[in-house]
């Protein structure tokens, strides 16, 4: 009987400890689903306040619907993350009921258990039976172990019957609140669903103006050539003025870089991923790469760095230690800061002030200047690229896998 106690006694032990890692890990993803959603709130916000700088604008421009593009992607996001946490809730309710079933189910027996003990210790209550109980034993040390047993058996097992009872109120309380955080998760979900109809709405009447533009096909394709142009222009300048740089540090036809130079591109590598934005609120609105016209099928982009728009005049800043290396402009496109990271070069371009010079070293996240308004006035946009420069030649990289990702 002892034994079988012991066994009991290391089963609860190990349902505890499941229960508590359980409830754990549970609640850590709960948190990150809802630090998830602030941050998706936080990048709403920002496009919002975009939306409304461009809406004081008398222009209907295409940096608008690229903005209101951006805000319903992070509303669908932002609406499947809430659904996760409605998920994730229902689901730990229907833990806690199990273990509430099974807890219900462990005290029954432990009530029938104690009744019995209970019993034992009332027919047991008068001396010739307890001195029968106690002759029955082989000696005197085995009836006081017998009695010792019975006293801290009762004990356990009352003590066990409050732990469980003490588990199932708090499993209780727990379900209440979670049932709440439910319904409140619905009405969200259902309140961001008429504002996600709304954006689709602001959406439809601006491709309804981009149809207006469309009908004279001859201006439209002025437009996109126009752009494609200044973007080549923009993109081979910066080039240029890299492969100046590239062609002074090359010694014997080849690109060395120094220890201090080493160090430095080890050290950025470092913060691939964790890198500060050039600028501190906005939305990134021009991806990477090559890929197609976000407004018009038939046509493709080819893009450098990326596009963040953000607050017109807003501040750019450096996003890691660096030395400034190239100050130039580019007509009509503002100017452009060139900072190098060993290997690495860091580009920021459209600004309309600048407030470092050639050879100035930097920390990260000092002012480099102002930017220029974008077409409308209203807004502006920072043009940002990465590059890594090797013997083989100079490569473009993604800067959105490089800057720190909420």
């Amino acid at each position: 009987m002892r034994k079988n106690f012991c066994i009991q006694s290391g089963l609860f032990l190990l349902i505890l400890m499941f229960i508590g890692g359980n409830s754990f890990s549970q609640k850590s993803k709960t948190e990150r689903l809802k630090a998830k959603e602030e941050v998706l709130k936080k990048q709403l916000a920002q496009t919002q306040e975009l939306l409304n700088a461009t809406r004081n604008s008398q222009k209907t421009t295409l940096s608008e619907l690229r903005i209101i593009n951006k805000q319903i992607a992070y509303k669908e996001e932002l609406l499947m993350n809430m659904n996760s946490q409605i998920r994730e809730t229902e689901r730990q309710i229907d833990l806690n009921r199990k273990e509430i079933k099974e807890l219900e189910s462990d005290l029954e027996r432990l009530k029938k258990e104690f009744v019995e003990m209970v019993r034992f210790a009332y027919k047991n209550r008068k001396k010739e039976y307890n001195a029968m109980y106690l002759f029955s034993s082989d000696g005197y040390s085995q009836a006081y172990r017998r009695m010792k047993y019975i006293e801290q058996y009762t004990a356990n097992r009352t003590r066990k019957a409050n732990e469980i009872m003490k588990m199932q109120e708090e499993l209780n309380e727990q379900n209440l609140v979670l049932l709440k955080n439910v319904a409140s998760k619905k009405e969200l979900v259902e309140s961001f669903d008429r504002e996600k109809q709304q954006f689709l709405e602001v959406k439809r009447q601006q491709q309804e103006v981009l149809s207006k533009i469309k009908e004279d096909k001859v201006s439209l394709q002025k437009k996109l050539d126009d752009q494609k142009a200044e973007q080549e222009r923009i993109a081979a300048a910066i080039r240029a003025e890299i492969e100046k740089e590239l062609a002074r540090s090359r010694k014997n036809n080849t690109f060395q870089l120094s220890p201090e130079a080493k160090l430095a591109s080890t050290s950025f590598e470092k913060n691939r991923g964790s890198l500060p934005w050039p600028v501190t609120r906005g939305t990134i609105t021009k991806r990477f790469g090559k890929q197609r016209h976000s407004q018009v099928a038939t046509a493709f982009v080819q893009n450098n760095g990326i596009d963040i728009s953000t607050l017109k005049g807003a501040n750019v800043r450096v996003v890691f230690d660096g030395t400034v290396t190239s100050v130039f402009t580019i007509l009509g496109s503002g100017q452009t800061v060139i900072v190098s990271h060993g290997a690495y070069r860091t580009v920021y371009s459209n600004l309309k002030t600048v407030e470092v010079k050639l050879n100035q070293k930097l920390k990260t996240k000092q002012t480099i200047g102002t930017l220029l308004p974008d077409n409308s006035g209203s807004i502006s946009e920072s043009h940002f690229e990465i590059w890594k420069i090797s013997n083989s030649g100079m490569n473009p990289q993604n800067p959105a896998i490089w800057l720190y990702r909420n």
